[in-house]
């Protein structure tokens, strides 16, 4: 789903159940994310239940006390070192095999191609049987990505070991600049819903994918808050 489509099923819902979605970034809270902080606000405001779940930025400095807030309630995947990861990846051997056997296909699958070592692909794993226990406890039914590199690779594999539906927010550049080193058509398959933040950003998604999945690619564009226009000040006229 869309940011306004996750809104509009929380305004429209007579089950009195609140959804429960779950963020994966990279980093967050970062002062260069403020638009992923607005984004998870305006869906809490809209009766989302939203988590919060970051891969790192645990010991970075936060400025300003939204962000400090959102420290608090932001789970860092790798924030206890390896072992948790590997207690985790073990729980799941045991009880899911099969499940981690098409998950290491899958990585198998898409380091291949990568520009990183298949040992980073391997540790993703690692961080995806860390998340999909996160999401099972919490009963998070949605997981949402922002970028299309590490963090939507990480979503697709808590997918391939039997986690819920996933979408994720492409960017660019970054992921148009070497889409095949980064699996972007493997990730728009596996994916619910793509999000472009713009048109140009649509039509670059729309390259990767054959056109059956086209449908999954919609544009939310990333705002700014309505203080930041406040202090703009009046423009003066140009010279001449």
């Amino acid at each position: 789903m869309t940011t306004a489509e996750l809104a509009t099923f929380a305004a429209s819902n007579k089950t009195g159940k609140s959804m429960r979605i779950a963020y994966l970034v990279n980093r967050y809270p970062a002062i260069s994310h403020s638009f992923i902080r607005r984004e998870i606000l305006a869906l809490e405001r809209a009766g989302i239940d939203v988590q919060r779940i970051a891969i790192r930025g645990w010991d970075e400095e936060q400025r300003g006390d939204t962000d400090q807030r959102e420290l608090t309630q932001t789970r860092h995947v790798l924030r206890g070192g390896p072992l948790p990861l590997l207690v985790s990846f073990g729980q799941l051997l045991a009880a899911r095999p099969r499940s981690i056997l098409r998950a290491l296909r899958l990585v198998w699958r898409v380091s291949r191609r990568a520009d990183r070592p298949v040992s980073i692909h391997l540790i993703y794993l690692l961080e995806a049987c860390q998340i999909l226990r996160w999401l099972e406890t919490d009963k998070v039914t949605h997981l949402h990505a922002h970028f299309g590199t590490n963090a939507a690779e990480v979503a697709m594999i808590v997918r391939e070991l039997g986690g819920p539906p996933f979408s994720f927010t492409v960017h660019g550049p970054e992921e148009f600049d070497k889409p095949e080193f980064i699996a972007l058509a493997e990730k728009m398959k596996s994916a619910k819903n793509i999000i472009a933040v713009s048109s140009f950003g649509r039509s670059q998604l729309m390259r990767q994918v054959d056109q059956e999945h086209w449908s999954k690619i919609r544009v939310v564009h990333c705002g700014l808050e309505p203080a930041f226009h406040d202090d703009v000040g009046e423009v003066p006229p140009l010279p001449g």
